[in-house]
């Protein structure tokens, strides 16, 4: 509601200049669009929303006095609800996002292996969990009444309203259920806000992050040769159990496979990775039938979902107004190059990016066409290599 308020010509020019008047020093603060999808947008949403609070309200106050009627209600009504009570919540979320989004920004990095995604996850558990404390709540409180000042927010005080009268038809009986809602003071929302939103937290982020699945994946990484434990047993094990694969035979194939890797270092041969251990393997994969399966479906198992998500991500570059007649084939491989991208090919990229400028300048349908879609003509032949 606030990014969309403040992202109008008028208002967004107006809460500029109001950033400027009360910090000349500081850059300003662009709000932020909510995501439902992506956790580190909420954190800089609310964020933003912190730090330009003081900006937000003068600019609320003085778009009340303008002329234009509908933008007057609407920030009439904004500026109703941003009171002591949203100033409380809104240090709440930042406070708790804040320790979350150095862990979500960890999770997207593409050599980020899966056991020190399970200790990270449990390093955040144990924070969270440490601010459930009358301390952080007396913070917390400390730090929105501050904020209130600054902003020029006054404090709410609990008006004494009138007593509810009991029902005529409930007279003669027990009433035992409350006649009205309420109304929650601000010491009231440590039970009913900051409590319930960390229990919550924690208990999603131990659904998440169990100790029986992180047994699991922890296999993952002794299976890498990078890795301290690699070839475990006690680490493989959980694993091989998942996959319904026996003690025994695992146990057998570690040690063959031990005295086989020792083999191949005499005579030269060094793995540093999975796909080179899984390279190995393949021609001794009927002989180390189980421990070549596990090796598999560790390289198929991510720590996160970041990957899959990069394509839909790429594919909103790459289908623009310049490509909005190529076909699925083609870009489902341009798709591929903007993804998997070529490392000290320099020759590769700047061979593509030409056959790409050159299918732009050669895809040229409309007679009235400007830029690359344009018609031909002699002066579009010659390509520029920064294209």
């Amino acid at each position: 509601m606030l990014y969309k308020f403040f992202s109008g010509s008028v208002v967004h020019d107006l809460f500029m200049k109001k950033q400027k008047e009360l910090e000349p020093t500081a850059q300003c603060v662009e709000l932020k669009k909510l995501s439902d999808t992506r956790w580190a947008c909420q954190y800089n949403a609310i964020w933003a929303v912190k730090k330009t609070l003081p900006a937000i309200l003068a600019t609320l106050r003085d778009i009340i006095g303008l002329s234009n009627l509908h933008r007057r209600t609407e920030a009439r009504a904004l500026s109703a609800i941003i009171h002591e009570t949203f100033v409380v919540h809104l240090i709440i979320f930042e406070d708790v996002f804040r320790t979350t989004k150095f862990m979500s920004d960890q999770l997207q990095s593409a050599t980020f292996d899966l056991e020190a995604a399970d200790d990270l996850a449990q390093s955040v558990t144990i924070a969270i969990s440490e601010k459930r404390t009358e301390d952080k709540w007396r913070e917390i409180r400390n730090e929105a009444e501050s904020l209130c000042v600054n902003a020029g927010i006054a404090p709410q005080t609990q008006r004494e309203r009138r007593r509810a009268q009991t029902s005529r038809h409930l007279e003669g009986f027990v009433v035992e259920a409350p006649l009205e809602r309420a109304r929650l003071d601000t010491d009231d929302l440590r039970t009913h806000s900051f409590y319930p939103v960390i229990d919550r937290l924690l208990m999603e982020m131990k659904r998440r992050f169990s100790t029986e699945t992180n047994e699991v994946l922890r296999g993952v990484s002794a299976l890498s040769p990078k890795h301290t434990s690699f070839l475990d047993k006690k680490i493989i094990l959980p694993m091989a159990r998942h996959y319904r694969i026996s003690e025994e035979n695992l146990s057998a194939e570690l040690y063959q496979v031990r005295r086989l890797l020792q083999r191949k270092e005499e005579q030269g041969h060094t793995i540093t990775s999975t796909k080179e251990f899984l390279s190995l393997m393949r021609p001794y994969r009927d002989a180390f039938i189980d421990l070549y399966k596990l090796i598999c479906k560790s390289l198929t198992l991510p720590v996160t979902s970041v990957s899959c998500e990069r394509s839909f991500s790429c594919l909103r570059r790459l289908k623009n107004y310049l490509r909005n007649t190529s076909g699925d084939s083609r870009t489902s491989n341009l798709a591929l190059l903007a993804i998997n991208t070529f490392r000290g090919c320099e020759e590769m990229v700047e061979f593509l990016r030409t056959i790409d400028a050159a299918f732009d300048v050669l895809n040229s349908r409309n007679p009235l066409g400007k830029g690359y879609k344009a018609p031909m003509r002699t002066t579009k032949i010659g390509l520029n290599k920064s294209c």
